[in-house]
């Protein structure tokens, strides 16, 4: 089958079966401070817009992972956000991006192993990676993702596949979307993943020079550039600036490299923001976990290795005992090539599953390398390589079952779901996803004045996170930062019935009532 018949065949039928999931699981919430994050940009996106103009109250919206000055956005690239305004634009829910995302990384890894390994293979490798993003999988049930990064990956060892065999216009064209689409989604990561292919095939890249494909690349990254720059200067003011190093500078005490000394704390408008990132912050706690001096790059390789998904895990450790494929320059590039990105990775303070996203297509050639050679491998005439490329080939689906085994029977409707939700599309939930779907069909619009047990009291995650427009949500979100700061925000809300939101510290459990002002102790409903 050729290429692209086989990608959309395999696409299609992973679609149809995640679709088929999600009608009887309902759409994942958001729960950690990054999906609420990429939501915020998402959300920005959908409605037009680059950035949103400051907020006159925004000390006390302010929450984990989001810029509130010089405008109120997301930290991070825009790249994940793209796609879940994609889907939030087209089928009403940010969701939908993240299964567009997952579509088109298997899209592209199939097309990637068609440059590479044999047809088969491609294939059959493809299939495997189409059960790791299986339903609640790590990056198909969350909008902070990783399949974008790793589509941009795809890119970059398809556009040098291509460039193998026919060099021109489209491999420079492919090889420069990659680049583009990795420093959107994964800065740093995607460069060390584009320099070190770069690296590792100069020669072969040199001895097939082709001007076409240089200027193409080179015209497409300039205007991918410049639209970063563009992009910047609306959210931080300066072309060069990024909105993630604006908020680093901001917020962050910790380093984002183990080896770099702590920031100086800089001032706080609230002190639950210095209990987020301050210098006695869980962040600032597991930068202090670190080893001294380099004894400790070993122990962080390992922890960037223990992110990737377990099925993957395994079927790389395979490879390499089973090293059948050693002697193939392929085998051997992609293994040199991840092996790299990981260790440079082991320098970062935090390592999580979609910080590798750009290498999960050098994963994957080795794997379909590794599979093409060791199939037809015997031992005394028993058919070692079938058996073991079988196994590795299927443990996706050996991790996954019991989860598979329970939405089955969600499916077939011998296991009742009540996780569907009605929320608009324009609120975001999460945590408070209950709360905001009784208070939004209330008559009036609502001020929710959100106040923990204590600043350090993080047990019930973060729940003061809005929308890009604050003001036209049915119910907004706030921090308590004491009754007198309280009363400049309900005078700025004179519209909006005012509640209290507080929490039991022991049994964690919330309860809204109406707002008490702080000198009359009566209900406040403005």
């Amino acid at each position: 089958m050729k290429p692209l018949p086989a990608a959309l065949v395999l696409v299609l039928l992973w679609t149809g079966c995640r679709l088929t999931f999600l009608k009887h699981i309902g759409f994942p919430e958001p729960e950690s401070f990054d999906e609420f994050s990429y939501l915020l940009g998402a959300d920005t996106f959908a409605h037009g817009r680059l950035t949103n103009p400051p907020h006159p109250m925004a000390k006390f919206f302010e929450s984990p992972h989001e810029i509130f000055h010089p405008t109120y956005a997301s930290k991070y690239p825009p790249g994940q956000a793209m796609f879940l305004a994609l889907g939030q634009r087209l089928f009403g829910r940010p969701f939908y991006g993240v299964l567009i995302g997952n579509a088109l990384m298997l899209f592209t890894f199939c097309l990637m192993l068609y440059a590479w390994v044999s047809p088969p293979w491609a294939i059959a490798v493809s299939a495997m990676f189409g059960c790791v993003l299986s339903p609640e999988m790590y990056w198909t049930n969350t909008y902070s993702g990783g399949s974008v990064a790793a589509i941009g990956g795809a890119l970059i060892l398809l556009g040098v596949g291509i460039y193998r065999k026919r060099a021109g216009l489209i491999a420079g064209a492919v090889f420069a979307a990659g680049a583009i689409l990795l420093f959107w989604t994964r800065p740093f990561e995607g460069g060390v993943f584009v320099l070190l292919v770069l690296i590792v095939f100069a020669r072969e890249l040199w001895r097939q020079r082709s001007l076409s494909a240089f200027v193409t690349a080179l015209c497409l990254l300039a205007i991918g550039a410049s639209w970063s720059c563009y992009y910047n200067r609306a959210v931080t003011g300066n072309p060069f600036l990024l909105p993630y190093i604006l908020h680093v500078r901001q917020y962050d005490v910790a380093p984002l490299f183990w080896f770099m000394p702590l920031r100086p704390q800089p001032t706080y408008s609230s002190s639950r923001m210095e209990v987020m990132h301050g210098i006695n912050s869980w962040e600032v706690s597991i930068y202090k976990d670190k080893l001294p001096g380099w004894r400790r790059i070993p122990g962080e390789w390992e922890k960037v290795v223990r992110s990737l998904e377990i099925s993957l895990r395994i079927a790389l450790l395979l490879t390499l005992l089973f090293g059948v494929a050693w002697r193939d320059l392929r085998y051997r590039s992609a293994a040199i090539i991840a092996g790299l990105f990981c260790l440079i990775l082991s320098f970062e303070t935090f390592h999580f599953e979609h910080y590798t996203a750009p290498a999960w297509a050098a994963f994957a050639l080795m794997i379909a390398v590794w599979a093409e050679h060791s199939w037809s491998f015997n031992i005394r005439k028993e058919p070692v390589g079938i058996v073991i490329v079988c196994v590795v080939l299927a443990l996706p689906i050996y991790f996954a079952r019991p989860r598979l085994f329970v939405l089955l029977q969600r499916v077939i409707g011998t296991q009742s779901n009540d996780t569907q939700s009605e929320v608009s599309p324009d609120e975001m939930f999460g945590l408070n996803a209950p709360l905001i779907e009784q208070l939004s069909h209330l008559k009036q619009k609502q001020l929710v004045i959100v106040r923990y047990p204590s600043p350090d009291w993080i047990d019930a995650g973060e729940w003061v996170f809005n929308s890009a427009d604050i003001d036209s949500q049915r119910v907004v979100l706030a921090h308590d930062l004491g009754p007198e700061q309280d009363r400049a925000l309900l005078n700025y809300y004179p519209d909006r019935v005012a509640l209290l939101l507080t929490f039991d510290a022991v049994t964690r459990r919330h309860q809204i009532q109406p707002y008490l002002d702080a000198q009359s102790q009566k209900p406040n409903t403005n």
